[in-house]
């Protein structure tokens, strides 16, 4: 009994003894170690020993245990090859991490910058490396640990740089003068796995500093040497935007005339940093000096745009008649010079601008409009005011003169059809005389017509359009025109300036065509329609390339409808009610999706009635088809239907472009004919060439015996075709304006 208990001591203090020696050990096993066998592991995915890849990388591995179950695995991370990495980092259990599953993805440090690359669009960044060693090993069911597997690559991944958006800088990677309080703003860019596929960086820093000739070379030869003048790092979606701007100039005194340049730089989630620093990019070199004030834009519907800098701008002036609603909105850009807007205001006929009472409204960022006004007469002026953050202001003024509106008179015929007489033989342009005599023969069809007054000609007035007032003596306007080469006064009406080519130096004017037309009167218009003439000449000079939409690509045909679309403020397209213009012989556009345009195909042989439309269908006395004139159409003459058909067209929303590009057309688009080619196979073969445009037909002019009616537009001179079939297209529009003598 004695011995017995003895022996369950001994045994028992012996456990005790050898839990004390082992407990804190995690590889040991308690009891006979030649009784259980090591654990294996292997890689079974990861990237190939010594390659390249990507900063996150995604490994899987397989353990086996022959004597039991593998219970987990461990695994390290360390820094360089396992010729070149520090043993340390895998020495002692704290070096490992343990996890149970067989595959993750881990992240990995790219820091060492490598060479410049270009990403995006002309975006410069860099190429940053690390050689790293991964090591797995399996732990069994009884605390053993298997002989480690490892693999060595490289991380790599592209640096994240910041782009310095505000303030703008018109001239990129030049000097611009910014005032002694300015906000930069920037936008951080991390590319992924390659140039295109990005993401928002880590966080980023900043600092100011003096400017110098060799900063910017000195920052990217040894950035080390710029540590100390960092910023810490903020975390890129911190409060308040403080990972995305800042304020220079509040805690910092800037010197009037001194040169600063200022910089900034983004880290990506593997540690890598920008380590490009370019002028046009992330650095932003810049002079101080006090700025004349925001740039204010102001556009009042029918009037057109206009912008103003500072206080000493020009007074635009303009006479409207009478009951004219003035619809007036503004907007102001201080962003240049890092400034923000902090209010507006308007008046009308102000005295002393620096007494509050005699403004209409008080200073408040939120009054971007005035209330619509009209007056009867008088001379009024209307001003406004915008005013930014450090107290800076810009001043616009508007005189308006009102002239009493009468519209008693039935016809004007504005003649800006330019030619000469000589003696005719081609028929391929009318004389002076010959296009007078047409002219006149048609506008006498309309009930008191005038020859002697009720005909401007532009010619006698150096090629400018009729006065504003000469227009609103009559309820109906005919206008011909020519096209030579941007002198007609067509050409200036019609011209549209896109929203985003608007500065102080250009602006957009008052088209009183496009006014009249909305107020009620009618316009006929026509004339030679190829080149640069009709309605193409809505587009500068420069860039008058067919097809083109008007809705999209006003500023240009790359621009596309991600782009300036204010031409649907442009009178071909909001009056006219037209969204593409072609041409019979056009400046072709390049473009992969352009069929095959070819003159002897494309030219016109007639014009046929458009059975489809309501408002065409409804005169019967349209005649059905339009053909040349017997003296154009002989033979040997330059418009010779076997030799080629007639190229004085334009074409309105071509049928295979509005395909090509999805749109369709506007509802007060009315066609009234459609041109027959020479060849069926013509790309433009059917496409509408006269059109009733309805936009404001129901609008009844505020003058005796006015109507409501549609207007009318032909893309050709009508000179060149049969005259008793011209007579009775004259009748039927003479008659929807309710002027017809028949």
């Amino acid at each position: 009994m004695r011995m017995r208990g003895y022996l369950a001591v001994a045994a028992l203090g012996c456990a005790l003894a050898l839990a004390c020696l082992f407990g804190c050990d995690e590889s040991v096993y308690i009891g006979d170690p030649a009784l259980n066998q090591s654990p294996t592991v292997r890689l079974t995915g990861g990237p190939p020993e010594g390659d390249t890849t990507s900063y996150k990388i995604k490994f899987s591995w397989m353990g086996n245990d022959p004597d039991g179950a593998v219970a987990g695995y461990e695994y390290a991370m360390c820094d360089g090859s396992p010729g070149g990495f520090d043993p340390a980092d895998t020495t002692g259990l704290d070096a490992w991490t343990k996890i149970y599953c067989t595959d993750s993805t881990f992240a990995f440090s790219a820091y060492e910058s490598g060479e410049e690359v270009i990403v995006g669009v002309n975006k410069k960044s860099s190429y940053c490396r690390k050689v790293h060693t991964f090591f797995i090993r399996a732990v069994d069911d009884k605390g053993m640990r298997s002989k480690a597997a490892y693999r060595s690559f490289t991380a790599a991944t592209l640096a994240p740089f910041a782009v310095i958006e505000s303030p703008r800088n018109p001239f990129i990677g030049r000097e611009q003068q910014l005032p002694s309080l300015v906000r930069f703003a920037w936008a951080g860019y991390d590319p992924i796995d390659d140039p295109w596929n990005v993401q928002e960086p880590e966080s980023i820093r900043y600092f100011l500093a003096p400017h110098s000739l060799s900063i910017i070379e000195n920052l990217n030869k040894r950035p080390e040497d710029f540590e100390s003048r960092w910023c810490p790092w903020i975390p890129y979606h911190a409060p308040e935007d403080s990972g995305t701007s800042t304020v220079i100039g509040d805690d910092e005194l800037l010197a009037k005339g001194f040169g600063y340049v200022f910089v900034v730089q983004a880290k990506d989630e593997a540690g890598a940093v920008t380590a490009v620093f370019d002028a046009s990019q992330n650095v932003r070199v810049f002079r101080v000096f006090n700025p004349p004030g925001p740039l204010l834009s102001v556009r009042e519907r029918n009037l057109g745009t206009y912008t103003f800098l500072g206080g000493n701008n020009r007074i635009q002036t303009f006479r409207v008649p009478g009951g004219f609603t003035l619809d007036f909105s503004w907007t102001a850009d201080a962003t240049s010079y890092g400034a923000v807007i902090s209010s507006y205001r308007y008046g009308w006929d102000i005295a002393d601008l620096s007494d509050p009472s005699e403004w209409d409204v008080l200073p408040s960022p939120l009054v971007k409009s005035a209330q619509l006004i009209s007056f009867r007469t008088g001379v009024h002026t209307l001003f406004i005011e915008a005013t930014d953050n450090m107290g800076t202001t810009t001043l616009a003024q508007f005189e308006m003169t009102i002239f009493p509106m009468k519209m008693e008179k039935n016809l004007l015929w504005v003649d800006d059809f330019y030619s000469t007489d000589f003696t005719q033989v081609l028929y391929a342009f009318p004389t002076e005389t010959e296009h007078k005599e047409f002219w006149l023969k048609i506008c006498g069809r309309a009930r008191d017509f005038d020859p002697g007054s009720d005909v401007y000609v532009t010619a006698s007035n150096s090629f400018r359009e009729p006065d504003i007032e000469i227009l609103w003596k009559y309820k109906n306007i005919i206008w011909t025109y020519s096209a030579s080469d941007d002198v007609m006064a067509w050409d200036d009406m019609v011209r549209f300036t896109p929203e985003s080519m608007i500065n102080p130096a250009r602006s957009a004017k008052f088209n009183y065509l496009a006014y009249y037309a909305s107020a009620g009167g009618h316009i006929w218009t026509e004339g030679k329609s190829d080149s640069r003439g009709g309605l193409g000449a809505v587009l500068s000079i420069t860039n008058q390339s067919f097809p083109r939409n008007l809705r999209c690509e006003i500023a240009g045909q790359s621009t596309g409808c991600a782009g300036d679309t204010s031409g649907v403020n442009s009178i071909a397209y909001r009056t006219f009610c037209v969204t593409v213009v072609d041409k019979v012989r056009p400046a072709p556009r390049i473009d992969p999706r352009m069929p095959t345009r070819r003159i002897d195909y494309d030219a016109m042989a007639y014009a046929f009635k458009d059975t489809r439309e309501r408002i065409t269908t409804a005169h019967l006395d349209l005649p059905d088809r339009l053909t040349l004139w017997s003296q154009v159409a002989k033979e040997g003459r330059f418009f010779d239907p076997q030799v080629q058909g007639f190229t004085y067209v334009e074409l309105y929303n071509p049928t295979y472009w509005m395909r090509t590009i999805g749109e369709s057309k506007q509802e007060c688009f009315s066609p009234m004919y459609r041109m027959r080619a020479r060849y069926a196979l013509s790309a433009v073969n059917g496409d509408v060439v006269a059109f009733w445009t309805t936009k404001y037909q129901g609008v009844v002019a505020d003058a005796p015996g006015a109507v409501d009616a549609p207007s009318v537009h032909f893309g050709f001179p009508l000179w060149f075709f049969n005259r008793a079939q011209v007579d009775s297209i004259a009748d039927v529009i003479f008659d929807e304006w309710g002027i017809s003598k028949y």
